[in-house]
């Protein structure tokens, strides 16, 4: 995956994600192949999530905001 003008690999996403699960433990590391979410994308990613629960866009986008992440790190999604 290119991003942040680099290309991800698998230890690249498994240390992003195991630094964010350090300072924050209810982060989770999922496929987007196993939620219905992501179904209509046809290219299959790992995803970090927060592991926040908000009942609107609005209030996960200025979580993102206060926690100092742009719109290309944090993108609020409906997981059911």
């Amino acid at each position: 995956m290119e991003a942040e003008g680099k290309t991800w690999n698998y230890r690249d996403i498994l240390a992003q994600f195991i630094t964010m699960h350090n300072k924050k433990s209810n982060v989770l590391l999922i496929w987007s192949g196993d939620w219905p979410t992501y179904s209509s994308n046809s290219d299959k990613h790992y995803v970090i999530l927060a592991g926040e629960g908000f009942d609107s866009t609005d209030e996960a986008w200025n979580w993102c905001k206060a926690n100092n992440y742009g719109p290309n790190d944090c993108m609020p999604m409906d997981l059911q």
